[in-house]
């Protein structure tokens, strides 16, 4: 059957690749999954926001959120990350 045969090829091509997807480090299975977790997390934050216009401001966001152990202090940052210049306008239909 064609199929099968496509299937026998597909496992033959990818074969290091599927053994290595059973490799077991510290009993835990190695994933990209945390990756793709961290990568939506930081959509949602910037979907959220609207699209921030202060990347500054922004990436200080989501390396807050995700460092769960880090501290931080009022005093930490001397740059300002408030947008220099006048304030947006009213919004005109």
């Amino acid at each position: 059957m064609e199929e099968s045969t496509s299937v026998a090829v597909t496992l033959e091509h990818w074969k290091e690749e599927i053994l290595n997807s059973f490799t077991w480090i510290n009993d835990r299975r190695i994933s990209n999954g945390p990756c793709e977790g961290k990568n939506n997390y930081v959509k949602k934050i910037l979907s959220n926001a609207n699209g921030m216009s202060n990347f500054q401001r922004a990436r200080n966001r989501i390396l807050y959120s995700q460092n769960k152990y880090e501290t931080y202090t009022m005093n930490e940052h001397t740059d300002r990350i408030k947008r220099i210049g006048n304030p947006r306008g009213a919004y005109k239909k």
